[in-house]
């Protein structure tokens, strides 16, 4: 994962403190052989005889940060979870069993202009959310994912993981929680909506099976070429009763139908990656970037691995619209980004008790402050310890771990 923050997010009145109120999430679903390695099967006896699709590896184990089994200290009264499913084919529907109300207050590519409150987020591969949660003095809360919506038909709706629900992370909160400022009513310098300009050029996309408009990828075929800087319509179609995710590099799109109504709240603002939910079409407002490359073109695809891979996907190459070596220009004020970087994984403290613990990057002048960890704990001591040898959790060089001295990249 790469957080990058401008000046309006650092301003923005947000958790921000990292590894503190202010955590990263990459869920992942595994699936694991009794020696703990990685199992890759893709496709069950039952799904061959029930003639469904197979969507790839749909895993029965959560990993959340590599972890097996996870638990957060919450320390403070609001917490900013920065969300992002990193599974191959997963759909999550994330929420707590009290159906307590969470806000929703970024997207995959930027800040909403005011938090959202929801009950429910729907995850698609690859797509990315931050939620600010609200927690009272020595409570547990379990973030979870319910049983997702696919608006798939059965059987194709179970075997991909239309039935499943899984405990995502254990959120222990403290005796006594520090005071968090109140949520901001709106946030300034969030991305404004795409305008979208007197008849814009309108492309159509059919997803069905692996591939898109009747035809698979081609290293020597281009179908679309988008002059850069371009505002366009785009409009997805889902042609068959499978799961598909949308995604495109290199541009930023606003969503402005779902099946012909507007989209959901989880659904608005700056994104890249969009589910497509039931038979019928998607319609987006793309604002394509103004950095072009002649030999290395952007790309838009299905975010289901085993789609892409098959060949589900296409090149968009951007026709230069400015001087040839006219440079990129960043955003206004100093934005700065590095990697979360697994740098220790801690001996085993117990023979029922798997502690990970690793080390982040981070820009602000709170770098190193955070002393959260995950915990990993199983009665089965063997099989998490082999499920969790590799595995990251949050960490800081508080926690006995040396800091990360890679250099951060930055422009101003």
């Amino acid at each position: 994962m790469i957080i990058l923050d401008d000046r309006h997010s650092l301003r923005s009145g947000l958790p921000g403190e990292y590894g503190v109120d202010d955590v990263p999430l990459v869920i992942q679903d595994k699936n694991f052989h009794d020696d703990g390695s990685l199992d890759f099967t893709e496709t069950t006896l039952s799904e061959d005889l029930a003639a469904a699709d197979n969507v790839g590896v749909l895993g029965d184990t959560i990993l959340v940060n590599g972890t097996y089994d996870p638990h957060f200290k919450v320390t403070t009264q609001r917490v900013r979870f920065r969300l992002l499913n990193g599974s191959n084919a997963r759909v999550y529907q994330l929420g707590f069993p009290d159906d307590r109300t969470f806000h929703l207050v970024a997207v995959d590519n930027g800040l909403l202009k005011r938090p959202q409150a929801l009950t429910r987020l729907r995850l698609a591969p690859g797509e990315r959310a931050e939620i600010v949660v609200a927690f009272k003095p020595g409570e547990e809360a379990v973030l979870r994912s319910f049983r997702p919506d696919l608006k798939v038909d059965f059987p194709s709706g179970r075997f991909s993981g239309g039935d499943d629900t899984f405990d995502i992370i254990a959120l222990r909160a403290a005796k006594t929680l520090k005071e968090s400022p109140e949520l901001p009513t709106q946030v300034p310098g969030a991305p404004a909506t795409i305008k979208v300009p007197k008849n814009p050029r309108t492309r159509r996309f059919r997803f069905s099976g692996t591939q898109i408009n009747g035809r698979d990828m081609a290293m020597d075929r281009v179908d679309e070429v988008v002059p850069a800087g371009t505002t366009e319509i785009w409009e997805i179609e889902r042609g068959d009763g499978q799961v598909h995710a949308f995604h495109i590099h290199g541009a930023t799109f606003n969503v402005l139908e779902v099946l012909g109504e507007e989209p959901p709240v989880f659904m608005r603002g700056p994104k890249d990656t969009a589910y497509l939910p039931g038979t019928g079409t998607i319609r987006l407002a793309v604002q394509f970037d103004t950095l072009t490359d002649d030999e290395r073109p952007y790309m838009y695809h299905c975010h289901i691995l085993r789609h892409e891979d098959a060949g589900m996907m296409g090149p968009v190459p951007g026709r230069r619209t400015r001087p040839r070596g006219q440079g990129l220009q960043g955003p206004p004020g100093r934005q700065r980004f590095a990697p979360l970087i697994d740098l220790t994984t801690a001996p085993l403290a117990g023979p029922h008790d798997v502690t990970r613990v690793a080390s982040s990057a981070r820009r602000h002048p709170q770098a190193g402050r955070g002393a959260a960890r995950l915990l990993s704990t199983s009665s089965n001591a063997a099989r998490a310890a082999a499920i969790c040898a590799r595995s990251t959790a949050l960490g800081s060089s508080g926690s006995g771990v040396r800091p990360n001295t890679q250099p951060t990249m930055e422009y101003t």
